[in-house]
């Protein structure tokens, strides 16, 4: 009984302590929360605009869907798209599939930036921009890129050779991705 009796004292000591220490916090109202989130959302906007402008970044594909509508879940590592300067490295690596062109079970094509425009209407969320890319493997083609503020991007590519794929992911900066790049034979 004694110890019961100490152990609910101590129970209610703590209670008080804890609840003495807790203030008032301010709950923020809908409009507070909401313009917070369209500064942040500016503020992304602006970084990945950044980033593309100086062609330092890259797109890590977590699906990448086919030209009949097939979609695959894949590893963001080994599939992505990666530009520095003008270098770009397009990889797609299959999941349980071994060998391929590039040891992982896909293709990676090394090539180079011709030009990125961007889309003549600004979107009101994200940015929306189209590369040329010339490379050995897919020859000259198009890669169009849209990207949210919340760095979730979708990219379309096309070659003249007919090649066709969409890989969705995210939108990295150069120093934060966590790529593997396969060989590149041709």
């Amino acid at each position: 009984m004694r110890k019961l009796i100490t152990s609910l004292l101590g129970l209610l000591v703590v209670l008080s302590v804890t609840a003495q220490t807790t203030t008032d916090k301010h709950k923020l109202t809908r409009a507070e929360k909401k313009e917070i989130r369209a500064e942040e959302r500016a503020a992304n906007k602006a970084q990945i605009l950044q980033a593309v402008k100086d062609q330092r970044f890259v797109i890590e594909a977590y699906t990448l869907e086919d030209r009949y509508g097939r979609f695959v879940q894949v590893s963001p590592i080994t599939n992505f798209i990666f530009v520095d300067s003008s270098a770009v490295v397009i990889q797609f690596a299959l999941p349980n599939r071994i060998g391929g062109p590039n040891g992982l079970g896909g293709v990676t094509e090394e090539g180079r930036v011709r030009n990125i425009t961007f889309s003549k209407k600004e979107p009101k969320y994200g940015v929306t921009f189209e590369m040329e890319v010339v490379g050995p493997i897919f020859g000259s083609s198009r890669v169009f890129v849209d990207v949210n503020e919340d760095g979730l991007a979708t990219m379309r590519f096309s070659s003249v050779f007919g090649s066709r794929f969409t890989m969705r992911g995210n939108f990295e900066l150069l120093e934060d991705s966590r790529i593997f790049q396969g060989m590149a034979r041709y």
